[in-house]
């Protein structure tokens, strides 16, 4: 039994595609492959933004603080 991810329902292992979609179990399966690199890819966008945000937001307030109390 094959099971499609598109329309969620299992159908023959013999069949080529989806009797009710259309969709093929090879094409379903290349997709899923696309959209997981693409949600890893994601993710590290992600840390790395955070990796480096963080940190300059830190720095920017202590350079703040720093300033208000030169000037002050």
């Amino acid at each position: 039994m094959k099971f499609c991810r598109k329309c969620r329902i299992f159908y023959s292992s013999q069949a080529a595609a989806c009797p009710k979609c259309g969709v093929s179990y090879e094409a379903a399966k290349e997709s899923e492959i696309a959209e997981g690199e693409a949600d890893k890819r994601s993710v590290r966008r992600d840390w790395l933004w955070l990796a480096i945000g963080v940190p300059l937001f830190i720095g920017l307030i202590y350079l703040l603080i720093v300033l208000f109390k030169s000037i002050g």
